[in-house]
C-alpha cells in the first residue's frame, strides 16, 4: 500500500531563475577575461537541474510494490496525508499492518513516519514494535519512491528503497455515507461478528476476531472523489482472557472493495491501535447482510 502517500511542490529548492543565471555567467566572464592578463578560455558552468514541480504534489492514493525479496507492499494513503500500509518484515511468513502519516514539502518531498509489529517468530511470538520513517519524492497519482527504514530498540531492522507505482482503479473510485450505510458481518464466525454503519456514519457492532469487544464509533468521508473511508471506533465490553483490548481506539480506513468479482457492497477494513500489549491491527472484509 498502499497515497495516505496515496493516496499528496514548492520551489523553495533554492533554484536560480534566468537574471540570476545570467548574472553568474557575466560574473565568469569579467572574472577570467578582464584583471592581470592570466589569459585562459572561461569554463562554461554546467545548467542547473531541472526544477521541482511547483504545486504541491498529493500523496493520496493507494500504492503497489515489491520490496528486495519481492514480498508485496501496499500503501493507503488519504488526501490528508494519513497512511496505513501493509508489508512483509523480512523473513516473516504473515503480512504486517502499520499506521502513521505523511506529508509533501518543497513540492514533491515526502516525509512521515508510521509504527508497525515486530515480526512473527517461528513460534507466533511477536518481537518488539518497530518505529519507521519514510522519505523521498512522489509524483502525483503516478508513483512515490521513498525509503523506509525501521527500528526497534537495537537499532535498525529494515532498511529498503520502495518505488510505488499509483493504482487509479482502486482509488479514484467515490465514496459516500449513503452507499456506506447498512448491516455487514465478517465471513468467518458470523453470528458474532456484526457492524451496523448508520446514514450519518455512527458505527456500532459486535467484533469477534481475538478482541471479543462492542465497537462504537464513527466514519466520515475524507474526499468524495475518492474511496478511502475514515473509520475510528472504540471498542468495550470485551471477553478476551487478557483484557488488553478494553478501551483501545482504533482508526484507519475502509474502502469499498475494488475486485470486479467480489460480491457488491463488501468493504475491507484496515485500522490500527495501540494496546498495553503493543500495536493492534485489523484487516478484515465486512460483506453486506
Amino acid at each position: 500500500m498502499l497515497s495516505s502517500q496515496p493516496v499528496n511542490s514548492i520551489d523553495d529548492n533554492g533554484i536560480r531563475g534566468p537574471r540570476a543565471w545570467l548574472a553568474i555567467v557575466a560574473l565568469a566572464c569579467l572574472t577570467a577575461c578582464g584583471g592581470s592578463g592570466g589569459g585562459g578560455a572561461a569554463s562554461v558552468p554546467a545548467p542547473p537541474d531541472p526544477p521541482a514541480p511547483t504545486a504541491a504534489q498529493s500523496p493520496g492514493g493507494v500504492w503497489f510494490g515489491f520490496d528486495e525479496a519481492a514480498e508485496q507492499v501496499v500503501f493507503y494513503i488519504s488526501e490528508t496525508g494519513e497512511f496505513r500500509l501493509v508489508m512483509h518484515p523480512d523473513g516473516g511468513p504473515f503480512p504486517s499492518f502499520g499506521g502513521g502519516n505523511v506529508a509533501v514539502s518543497s513540492g514533491d518531498v515526502v516525509s512521515g513516519s508510521f509504527e508497525r509489529p515486530g515480526p512473527l517468530s517461528e513460534n507466533f511470538q511477536r518481537g518488539e514494535d518497530l518505529g519507521c520513517s519514510v522519505s523521498g519524492s512522489v509524483r502525483e497519482r503516478q508513483s512515490l519512491a521513498v525509503d523506509v527504514v525501521c527500528s526497534d530498540s537495537g537499532g535498525v531492522v529494515y532498511d529498503q528503497a520502495l518505488t510505488l507505482i499509483y493504482e487509479g482503479n482502486s482509488y479514484e473510485r467515490a465514496s459516500s455515507l449513503d452507499a456506506f450505510a447498512g448491516d455487514y458481518t465478517l465471513e468467518f464466525r458470523p453470528e458474532t461478528n456484526a457492524l451496523n454503519v448508520a446514514g450519518d456514519g455512527a458505527l456500532f457492532g459486535r467484533y469477534h476476531n481475538g478482541a471479543n469487544c462492542t465497537v462504537n464509533g464513527i466514519a466520515s468521508i475524507i474526499d468524495p472523489e475518492y474511496s478511502l473511508i475514515s473509520v475510528r471506533w472504540t471498542m468495550s465490553d470485551c471477553t478476551d482472557p487478557f483484557g488488553e483490548y478494553e478501551g483501545v481506539e482504533m482508526s484507519g480506513f475502509a474502502q469499498a472493495s475494488p475486485a470486479p468479482t467480489d460480491t457488491a457492497g463488501r468493504y475491507y477494513f484496515l485500522l490500527t491501535g495501540r494496546t498495553p500489549n503493543g500495536l493492534y491491527s485489523i484487516s478484515v472484509i465486512y460483506e453486506p447482510v
